[in-house]
């Protein structure tokens, strides 16, 4: 197992934290993805790397029928709890790469911060294989920002970083404002020659939290997961201590909900 393959499994060590501390995306979010795809209530929709069903739930609670992949075994346990109740939301816990399943089978297949760990050579093939003809595809992720509101928490996070975990702090930028969040599957998704109609969204997300709940969201971060165990844990309470005496004990996190909507081809 290569180091990417290997991350791509880290956040199943942490499945329950990560359902805990992950912030949710904005239901405006769904509705764009909907309007967009033209879905009815008949429609079937594949999600990729469905984690523990954070963005299937929105779905599955307007009816739709949504078949789930899910690689890890605790984060496909997670989900399939919480979608117990909605006969039509199924969770196999496989890799979409060995995913088998009859062409043109789907009329929407989306991936809520998992495309990026997919098989590049992959990805974009089997997902226009298994979309109906004009069937769309989503993808989307929590890309952080900042304005008025986080400026002086991340500068003063990026001290700590740089004293005890350089290495996560080197070369990271956070854009200034939600508007200047880069687009980088803008590019990669028409050059893959199996989408076309190509729509961006950008949904500003702003979410407290306290000085242990941040740290929990940092925990389930495959970057601070790599590091060992001993320098984690000096971070973590390094930065928890920060908050607590620096900024009353919570924080605004600030992200865009970036969305990528394109047709099959």
């Amino acid at each position: 197992m290569n180091g990417k393959e290997g991350r791509r499994y880290i956040h199943n060590e942490a499945a329950e934290l990560y359902e805990r501390a992950r912030p949710l995306y904005p239901e405006a979010l769904f509705g764009d993805i909907i309007r967009y795809a033209g879905l009815r209530k008949n429609a079937r929709i594949l999600e990729i790397g469905c984690g523990t069903g954070q963005a299937t739930l929105p779905l599955a609670k307007r009816g739709y029928a949504i078949d789930c992949v899910e690689p890890g075994e605790r984060m496909a346990s997670i989900a399939s709890a919480k979608l117990a109740a909605y006969p039509k939301a199924a969770v196999a816990c496989t890799d979409f790469e060995s995913y088998a399943h009859p062409p043109a089978s789907y009329d929407l297949i989306l991936s809520a911060t998992a495309f990026h760990w997919l098989d590049p050579r992959i990805r974009f093939r089997k997902a226009h294989h298994l979309l109906k003809p004009g069937g769309a595809l989503a993808l989307f992720w929590h890309r952080p920002t900042q304005t008025d509101a986080s400026r002086d928490v991340v500068q003063a996070l990026q001290t700590v970083y740089r004293e005890i975990a350089p290495e996560l702090a080197d070369g990271y930028e956070i854009p200034p404002s939600p508007e200047l969040v880069a687009t980088e599957y803008d590019q990669l998704i028409p050059a893959s020659g199996y989408f076309t109609d190509l729509e961006i969204r950008k949904r500003y997300v702003a979410t407290e939290y306290s000085a242990r709940s941040y740290a929990d969201l940092l925990s389930t971060f495959s970057d601070h997961r790599k590091l060992d165990t001993r320098r984690r844990r000096q971070l973590l309470s390094s930065i928890e201590r920060l908050i607590n005496l620096r900024f009353a004990g919570a924080i605004i996190r600030e992200t865009v909900a970036l969305l990528y909507l394109a047709r099959r081809a």
